[in-house]
């Protein structure tokens, strides 16, 4: 392979700084000094609620294999994040102040994703969203819950740090739930069916003594300790549990069902609260980098549906659907139809998970065709625990750590396996798994001269939509088994384009939970208990739901672009690697980029051809 694009972009940067040189260098480094010290603040102590993705805090740390802050953790209180909000505001300050003139490309880009990121996370703040958000799927039981996973507890010190950080959770919980109650005072409160969701969570897990709790290191973990250690380790860990962690969970349930229940909003939507407007507009800029309306989205979701189900139509008359009166195909009757084949289940949690690890494997086999970069780390397909699965989605990814110790995982939702329909899972594969968000997420892992914020984390549109992207690719690179798998495919992208129309009406149209769960049930091929589950993330994590179709469309759009202007010398794989080679850039920024790449190669081509 020749050298890449943007390393020839960035060797004839610096080819030209010529006597320049020392300035590039000066503010090259300042900015490597302020994306440092930004991600150590945003690790180390004082999490910032960005409404549906939290941003950091010693939790999050641990999870990214970043073990400097093991022993601690997140300091929830008002004082802790204004003295971060204060810090950030400072770094930004300090970007804005470094010329652009003379950077690097990746120099470029890292400035204008730090400013970006720092000014929408000072702006989603107006939400307050830490003083009333009660979540069900990232909230305290669950991230409590997940954090002993992610220890190395092989090595020195990493048993002593888990106890050290469970012995924590009583002051964590504390502040937990005096947020919570800043909340109340000021009357910003969660709705009601999303709070009862966590209280049957933490229900769960007070079922169990720590002799047998949730929260212990899985096997696999605790048989790293030496054999000699382990029953000690084991007994310093489960009397953390139990004299800590399992009483704060008892006080933080009980504060949620007498304090927070009879006091919860009956409107799912921001509409409903008192910055309800502006925080749905801060949380749209946040998750999709762009500046559109609750009203241009909704219409956006409606037009894109139509078009998508007119795909789905087509598929289904093939397949022999049955016709309403008016002979149109009825495709909730169609779907019914192909539910019901005895093909088309799983029996057993065991079969969906050996499926699911082949059907990984076959879009792992494909990807050479459009990829020049090829995803270096591992990923296991592994069941959803049986504490979270009642409120979890059929399937999802979480990332692997970047100290290498824990694979990703594709986690599948074994639960009632006989309502996980074959037809409908395939894309599901390929959008959490590869060519999505594994192949995007492991590559932006491995870039190793891009600084920690932007390997690690990036914008909603940008993520979301390059697996939904990658729902449409595997189409292109015939993955998916047959006509009704690509129906599957479809039923995907239709769900995202309901999820434009779901947010801004839960958000902004003052619709309710049961008038968005209908729609949701009409358009998609989900079950309503999965369809509440979604319904209710989208009510937790307002705008969040947004970026998928926003994303896909923006790269399709990319896509065009670059195949109009670059014509014969258009390389698919050249392309992909433009999109992924700079981590997940907010989207007006990855517009801007290939934009310019767009450019050089145009150059090149017609030097090409006049040769």
């Amino acid at each position: 392979m020749g050298r890449s694009p943007l390393l020839a972009l960035t060797v004839a940067l610096a080819g030209c700084a010529g006597a320049q040189r020392p300035v590039a260098e000066t503010a090259s480094q300042k900015l490597a000094e302020l994306s440092e010290r930004y991600w150590n603040l945003n690790l180390e102590g004082a999490p910032l609620d960005w409404i549906g993705e939290q941003s950091g805090g010693p939790l999050a740390a641990t999870s990214l294999g970043d073990h400097r802050f093991d022993g601690d953790l997140d300091d929830l209180s008002s004082a802790g994040r204004a003295k971060l909000l204060a810090a950030f505001d400072g770094i930004e300050a300090a970007a804005e102040a470094i010329p652009e003139a003379g950077l690097s490309t990746e120099d470029r880009l890292t400035r204008a994703v730090l400013i970006d990121l720092l000014d929408a996370t000072r702006a989603v703040q107006v939400c307050d969203a830490d003083r009333w958000t009660v979540d069900q799927i990232g909230g305290p039981q669950i991230n409590l819950a997940l954090t002993a996973m992610y220890y190395p507890l092989g090595e020195s010190g990493a048993v002593d740090h888990l106890v050290a950080r469970f012995s924590q959770v009583g002051r964590f919980v504390d502040q937990q739930i005096a947020s919570l109650r800043e909340g109340l005072a000021r009357g910003e409160v969660a709705p009601r069916h999303n709070v009862e969701l966590v209280i049957g969570q933490l229900d769960d897990l007070l079922k169990k003594d720590a002799a047998h709790s949730d929260l212990l290191p899985p096997a696999e973990k605790l048989d790293l300790v030496p054999a000699a250690r382990r029953a000690a380790a084991l007994a310093r860990i489960q009397g953390a549990v139990a004299s800590s962690v399992l009483p704060a969970l008892r006080r933080y349930r009980d504060f949620l069902a007498t304090a927070i229940v009879p006091k919860a909003r009956a409107e799912p939507g921001l509409w409903a609260m008192p910055n309800g407007k502006a925080c749905y507009a801060a949380a749209i800029r946040m998750h999709t980098g762009l500046s559109m309306t609750p009203a241009e989205l909704h219409a956006m979701g409606l037009r894109l549906l139509a078009g998508i189900e007119a795909e789905e139509k087509a598929i289904a008359i093939a397949e022999g659907a049955p016709r309403k009166p008016d002979g149109t195909p009825d495709l909730k009757a169609f779907e019914a139809q192909v539910r019901a084949r005895p093909d088309e289940s799983f029996g057993t949690g065991k079969e969906l998970l050996a499926w699911a690890r082949k059907t990984l494997d076959r879009g792992m086999a494909a990807l050479p065709r459009d990829f020049d970069t090829l995803p270096k780390r591992p990923i296991e397909v592994k069941a959803v625990e049986d504490w979270r699965a009642a409120s979890s989605p059929s399937a999802f990814y979480q990332q692997a750590p970047d100290d290498g110790l824990t694979p990703a995982y594709y986690y599948v939702n074994t639960d009632q396996p006989r309502t996980r329909t074959l037809f409908d899972q395939e894309c599901t594969v390929f959008h959490e798994g590869v060519p999505g968000h594994h192949l995007q997420i492991s590559i932006a892992q491995s870039l190793s001269g891009l600084p920690a914020f932007r390997r690690n984390g990036g914008s909603t549109a940008y993520v979301e939509g390059w697996a939904l992207y990658s729902e449409r690719l595997a189409d292109e690179l015939g993955l998916y088994s047959g006509p009704l798998a690509r129906y599957g495919m479809l039923a995907g992208q239709a769900l995202r384009a309901v999820r434009l129309v779901v947010d801004t009406g839960l958000h902004a149209m003052h619709w309710s939970r049961q008038q968005a769960l209908d729609f949701y049930l009409a358009h998609t091929t989900d079950d309503p208990n999965d369809g509440a589950n979604e319904i209710d993330r989208y009510i937790i994590w307002p705008g969040q739901a947004l970026g998928y179709m926003v994303g896909e469309q923006e790269i399709f759009k990319l896509r065009e672009e670059a195949k109009a202007r670059l014509g014969k010398s258009f390389d698919i794989r050249a392309f992909h690697d433009q999109i992924l080679l700079h981590g997940a850039l907010p989207l007006p920024i990855l517009e801007a980029e290939v934009d310019r790449w767009i450019d050089s190669r145009s150059g090149r081509a017609q030097v090409d051809a006049k040769r």
